[in-house]
């Protein structure tokens, strides 16, 4: 939630032009500030706040990007624009620039009085040099508007008092690009399947579905396909394959050839027991630092990312009670056991240096749990982790670590912590010489907190991973508060049902592995036990059968025990298959896992499987 006040005599503000705008498009646009009953002293302010995403805001170089000006409806009055340092109180600060960057028009000469004017003229365009930029991905941005209408910066937190109604802009997809389809993993001969296929604009935002003639087309000539129905934004096929094997599905609208294929499906003569469900627990409403409702939420994961489950994680220490009951109810009404299973969850974020630091997931198997923060509203008054622990397993809860925070090697208790995040929209964290680096880690000391170094530590986790989405994008995002970053990932879960049950024990015994976005399918046991398990008793010389179905073609398996790599397999097709006989096995205890890379560099981990008498 916003904790600054809205006031009641402060004035309003529009944005114009206020037509929707094509993300990742150029344009300009002019925010109305008129003042209130209150007015404005000479010394006071109004506060503009561009989106992150935008165009950053700038008052020097009238012919660069996001130059602003203002102008005033009273002659007397001068507006006097800056972009100002940082208060020194970095939670005041944080508060208030979650959403984007600061602009402050100072009044100067003679106060505006109610129905003067301020107009913030934000891209002013010079020739062919656009004015500014839109944020690449669709949603309604807010230009927030606030004003310290005295000049005493006395308002809670930032000093600035929000207006009633706030300006923002409709971002909309931009033209049509390529398919997206989604199916499941796994299928049956002779059994109807149903996949959804998205229309996406070149920067993965779902546009309208296409009226054209569109011709489905599979990797198998024998399967048999057709539409079943079109409910905006998805269009649904429904596929029956006649033989066994891996499928792919292929749309072609005919008249601008696009196209678009699925994920693979692997269909089998008989059902496998086990089924793969794909979903991002790790994302951020506008109730935090995100910038959607929770219902918004989760109906872009259910409708534009089909994602089989998901979860809210906002930061605990911005919620009020009001906002964890808020979640509670969005969280009940979107579990649709067969459509999208949502579990109940907050971040936990401690980053101060106390004893047990960093950010941590927590979730919860029902519907309901205690909201039990690190810290109060005002980072004044410290909780201990370990005095929690105990709360949190009464109810039955999972801590999940976010690697991306110092202190990820903090706290450890395995009744409680149960899976490691090996990556997200901050990159891997499984080590620093990683495919795409954490970027925390390129200017800070990580050592000790990467998932390898918990490993070696002998905590017994499993690896999954999500986006840690702030645009309310779970599933589709690479949107990081203020910044692009790296897409966000996926967690694959194996679960013989498609229920919040099934989900959360999947995710407790870490029958589940990361992917960093592409739905590849990784299959690995050790000596017939799958990922996540623990082999207890001898095992001398055990065997390690591997089976990975890429989205592209898998160019490198690698299997780690410990923190070494004792096999590599190399391919260039999109199936691989192997057994091993790990003939140099230690005689004590050891763990395996699986990492995979993509020629595309899409990447998967597997959890790990722990086998010897001392891991328990």
């Amino acid at each position: 939630m916003r904790n600054e006040e809205i006031g009641t005599d402060n004035g309003s503000a529009q944005i114009e032009p206020s037509e929707p705008v094509q993300a990742n498009s150029p344009g300009w646009w002019r925010i109305t500030y008129t003042a209130g009953p209150a007015g404005v002293a000479v010394g006071g302010s109004i506060r503009f706040e561009i989106p992150y995403g935008f165009t950053p805001p700038q008052i020097w170089w009238p012919g660069d990007e996001g130059y602003c000006t203002a102008t005033c409806s009273r002659d007397a009055t001068e507006i006097a624009l800056t972009i100002e340092e940082p208060p020194v109180q970095i939670d005041r600060f944080y508060y208030v620039t979650r959403w984007g960057r600061m602009i402050y028009a100072e009044v100067r000469g003679e106060p505006l009085v109610e129905g003067d004017t301020v107009v913030l003229t934000y891209g002013y365009r010079r020739g062919f040099i656009p004015g500014a930029w839109a944020q690449h991905f669709a949603g309604r941005p807010e230009f927030t508007v606030a004003t310290d209408v005295d000049g005493t910066r006395s308002a809670k937190f930032s000093g600035y008092t929000l207006v009633s109604e706030q300006p923002a802009l409709e971002v909309i997809a931009a033209e049509e690009d390529h398919f997206e389809v989604i199916g499941p993993s796994f299928a049956v001969v002779g059994q109807p399947v149903e996949l959804v296929a998205l229309t996406r604009d070149m920067e993965g935002n779902t546009c309208e579905p296409l009226e054209g003639i569109i011709e489905i087309t599979a990797n198998d000539p024998r399967a048999t396909a057709r539409f079943v129905g079109i409910e905006a934004p998805q269009r649904r096929v429904e596929v029956i394959f006649d033989t066994p094997g891996e499928k792919v599905i292929r749309l072609t609208e005919l008249e601008t050839e696009i196209t678009g294929r699925s994920n693979p499906i692997i269909c089998t003569s008989e059902p496998t027991g086990l089924d793969l469900y794909w979903g991002d627990i790790h994302g951020h409403t506008r109730l935090s630092d995100g910038l959607k409702t929770p219902e918004e939420y989760f109906e872009f994961a259910r409708d534009e990312a089909a994602l089989d489950f998901t979860a809210i994680a906002d930061h605990s220490q911005y919620l009020s009670d009001e906002d964890w009951e808020w979640i509670q109810e969005a969280t009940r009404e979107y579990n649709r056991p067969g459509e999208m299973v949502t579990l109940l969850g907050y971040e936990y974020s401690l980053n101060a240096r106390k004893e047990h630091y960093g950010d941590k997931c927590i979730y919860y198997p029902g519907d309901e749990g205690p909201l039990l923060r690190a810290t109060d509203i005002n980072r004044t008054e410290y909780a201990e982790m370990a005095e929690h622990a105990e709360t949190w397993k009464e109810y039955g809860a999972m801590m999940i670590l976010h690697q991306h925070a110092h202190g990820s090697g903090s706290f450890y208790d395995p009744e409680l912590v149960r899976l490691a995040e090996v990556y997200s929209i901050w990159g891997a964290s499984e080590s620093l010489d990683a495919t795409r680096p954490l970027m925390p880690a390129r200017d800070r000391d990580y050592e000790g907190h990467l998932a390898a170094d918990l490993l070696a530590k002998g905590w017994i986790l499993g690896f999954m991973a999500s986006s840690d989405d702030h645009a309310g994008r779970p599933g589709r995002t690479d949107w990081l508060r203020v910044r692009r970053a790296y897409p966000g990932g996926l967690v694959a879960a194996w679960a013989p049902e498609h229920t919040r049950e099934a989900i959360w024990d999947a995710l407790w015994n870490r029958r589940c592995y990361g992917t960093t976005g592409a739905r590849i399918v990784l299959e690995f046991e050790v000596d017939g036990e799958p990922m996540g398990s623990i082999l207890e008793g001898e095992h001398p010389n055990p065997q390690i059968d591997v089976a990975v179905t890429g989205t592209e073609a898998v160019t490198l398996v690698e299997v780690l025990r410990g923190r070494d790599v004792i096999y590599e397999h190399t391919g260039t097709g999109p199936t691989v298959r192997f057994s091993l006989i790990d003939d140099e096995a230690p005689d004590g205890a050891a763990y395996y896992y699986v990492r995979v890379t993509q020629a595309d560099a899409e990447m998967a981990w597997s959890s790990p499987i722990w086998v010897g008498p001392e891991q328990i």
